[in-house]
């Protein structure tokens, strides 16, 4: 029974102790701890790290603005990519003379950053690359150049370039004013085929090409320059438009006629 008695006491002081200790760490360290009053500067470095606005300028396309929030967190998902990838070294003028793409992005608190693009990535006074990550800034480019990809800026290129050839049959020729003026209107009014099922059962079909275009951004003096070519496929009932400067390749499908242009072209090569 004593022993019953004594298991009680000790099992009961064991607690008591237990409860002050606890009161003792609660008095002598929880009421140190104090609220730290940040609200303004996470809302600070929220905004800073929140695009809001990219302009791009490409040499031979333009420029244009990106403010939609899936494109903006792609765009900015790949500068974080690249600045993880890459080790940053002081931009030089060397940098700034090969970019072919530049442009400026806008945050939310006001801020912004300048960049350029070329074999490095330069943000700020900072550059990125080149090295075995180069993928990596071609994707970029890639991503940045699609934001052209429309049939409203590939008319644009064509109504500011300074030649057009057509070829057919093995003819080739100059476009004349008129015959260009006829194309940038049909391109600008054409609908892109964007369903990836169609596509294939457009190249399913195998049609023959009835001839094709090239846009010259600039004279002839550069006319080996890809990123001075565009190149258009036109077909029956559609036509495939490529920029040569895209390292990847990528196309366009547009819906367009130009049925009555082809027949001109082609009329006046059976005359001769």
């Amino acid at each position: 029974m004593n022993k019953l008695i004594w298991s009680v006491v000790l099992f009961t002081g064991i607690i008591l102790l237990l409860i002050f200790a606890g009161f003792f760490m609660n008095e002598q360290v929880y009421k140190k701890v104090g609220i730290i009053d940040d609200k303004h500067e996470v809302l600070r470095k929220v905004s800073d790290s929140l695009p809001v606005q990219v302009t791009i300028s490409h040499q031979k396309w333009g420029s244009l603005i990106v403010n939609d929030e899936v494109s903006l967190h792609s765009l900015v998902s790949y500068v974080d990519r690249i600045k993880q990838e890459y080790e940053p070294r002081l931009s030089t003028d060397i940098d700034s003379e090969q970019a072919i793409l530049s442009g400026r992005i806008q945050y939310l608190n006001g801020s912004e950053e300048t960049f350029e693009l070329s074999s490095t990535f330069t943000l700020g006074k900072w550059s990125y690359g080149p090295g075995h990550e180069t993928p990596l800034l071609s994707a970029l480019q890639t991503q940045l150049q699609s934001f052209y990809y429309t049939p409203e800026h590939f008319a644009q290129f064509i109504r500011n370039a300074e030649r057009i050839t057509f070829r057919s049959n093995g003819e080739q020729e100059s476009l004349l004013d008129h015959e260009k003026g006829y194309l940038v209107t049909s391109i600008s009014q054409a609908l892109e085929i964007k369903d990836l099922v169609e596509i294939k059962q457009l190249l399913l079909h195998k049609q023959m090409p009835l001839g094709s275009i090239t846009a010259y951004k600039e004279d002839k003096k550069l006319i080996n320059d890809r990123s001075n070519l565009l190149h258009i496929v036109v077909y029956s009932d559609y036509v495939v438009m490529q920029y040569m400067g895209d390292d990847n390749g990528n196309s366009i499908y547009l819906q367009a006629g130009l049925e009555e242009l082809l027949h001109g072209k082609n009329t006046k090569a059976d005359i001769r």
